[in-house]
């Protein structure tokens, strides 16, 4: 027996080829199985993580069943749909409120099992996910991919999605021979507890359609004591250190860099912020000062992540030896109400 498109909550139990809801109570351990085979390539450490999240959950599935039916907290987290083929789910997607009002709604973990692509699944996957934002009054519909996945890119463009930002990702194998930049005018350290003007950089280079899959955080900025204790039991063991160094003016920092750099094992990282309107002026000698303050640590790889509207700093680091790994697009779609049908145009 074949039903598709069943209304959540009323899903016929003999289904077996189809849509139906996601069951939190079931579903956790096949859709995380599903997430590692469709994706096995593209997860990276975060994605590990929640994957190996997933999976523990699974063991008290029905703990959490029970919880969200009187509760409805995992509501949010876990909503969506699967689809099944003769009862074994080979595809899903996450359907998740992304603010507290409901305008803004995030689709994520869009997979089809490998053997079962090319029938349409994610289309009609990507369909029932637009029309159940449409039902709860959403707006807005927001997700991620990789720049590379043509195939996903080329779907949700035909479904009106259009590009609103992107986050490029760079490694640099190993860390060259580079001597320290002639001095840098304002250029100064700052402590863990000056977050708030970081904070207020981060914000002023990222610009409200850049923030649309989540927005930047306070918390993000700002360490709780835990972290603050880790910081300094790993620099008095010899184990990490991070530098933090600005360009101050008297009100505000013009640009940022936070430095993470490993003594005993692993990849030191960099994080750079700049306001748009200084835009390379200062990206080639703070990142030539982090490339030779880590001359006194381990040759390991270097990584960063930059802001894909950032030219100035991509092609600073591409001037030190970095090569891009991957872009991470986000895209939106603007909600208007109507089922979307395999019909609907290629734009908005």
């Amino acid at each position: 027996m074949t039903a598709i498109n069943a209304a959540p909550g009323c899903f016929q139990k003999e289904l077996q080829t189809g849509i139906r809801p996601f069951d939190i109570g079931r579903d956790l351990r096949p859709v995380a199985e599903l997430i590692a085979d469709a994706f096995t390539d593209e997860l990276d450490p975060r994605g590990l993580a929640a994957l190996r999240e997933m999976r523990i959950m699974s063991h008290v599935s029905g703990l959490l069943k029970l919880l969200s039916r009187s509760t409805g907290e995992f509501d949010d987290l876990f909503g969506g749909f699967v689809w099944l083929e003769r009862g074994r789910i080979v595809g899903n997607v996450t359907v998740q409120r992304a603010d507290r009002y409901g305008n803004r709604w995030q689709i994520a973990n869009v997979a089809v099992s490998p053997q079962f692509r090319g029938r349409g699944i994610a289309r009609r996957l990507m369909q029932r996910a637009l029309d159940h934002i449409a039902e709860c009054g959403g707006q807005w519909a927001v997700l991620q991919v990789y720049e590379q996945n043509q195939v996903a890119r080329t779907l949700y463009e035909h479904l009106g999605f259009e590009e609103v930002g992107g986050t490029v990702e760079l490694r640099l194998d190993r860390v060259p021979p580079v001597p320290f930049p002639e001095p840098i005018p304002n250029f100064r350290a700052f402590s863990a507890h000056h977050w708030q003007p970081l904070f207020e950089l981060a914000s002023h280079q990222l610009n409200g359609q850049a923030q649309w899959w989540r927005a930047l955080r306070r918390s993000d900025f700002q360490p709780n004591l835990e972290q603050l204790f880790l910081e300094w039991l790993w620099r008095t063991l010899g184990r990490q250190r991070i530098y933090r160094r600005s360009i101050q003016t008297t009100r505000r920092f013009e640009a940022a860099l936070i430095l993470t750099a490993q003594r005993w094992r692993g990849t030191h990282t960099i994080n750079l912020w700049a306001r748009p309107e200084n835009y390379g002026r200062y990206e080639q000698p703070m990142l030539q000062w982090a490339l030779a303050t880590l001359q006194a640590y381990p040759k390991w790889p270097v990584k960063i992540s930059l802001n894909k509207e950032h030219e100035a700093a991509l092609a600073v680091c591409e001037s030190f030896g970095f090569r891009r790994q991957q872009t991470l697009l986000t895209m939106r779609r603007r909600i208007d109400g109507a089922p979307i049908t395999p019909s609907a145009p290629s734009a908005p």
